[in-house]
């Protein structure tokens, strides 16, 4: 049961990969998540749910911007926290 939640992981992380590239701008996260950018960025300064705090938390600031890993984006969307 976990490999195949891992293959699922692995299969959507290349997705995001090939649509964004290794790294998602919080425009691009918001767009994955069928969001506007201004909700996005406000759920994520009060995160209220294990989702949203993991996002938070896997959050990488590069100069003044902050990316998310498309591996971590997927596995928070798949709900393996533990992969």
């Amino acid at each position: 049961m976990q490999a195949s939640g891992i293959k699922r992981a692995v299969t959507l992380e290349h997705q995001l990969a090939e649509r964004f590239g290794l790294l998602l701008s919080q425009a691009q996260l918001a767009e994955l998540l069928g969001r506007s950018t201004g909700g996005l960025r406000y759920s994520l300064s009060y995160p209220c749910d294990q989702q949203t705090r993991s996002l938070k938390a896997c959050g990488r600031k590069i100069g003044r911007r902050v990316y998310y890993p498309a591996s971590e984006v997927a596995r928070i969307i798949l709900g393996n926290d533990e992969a």
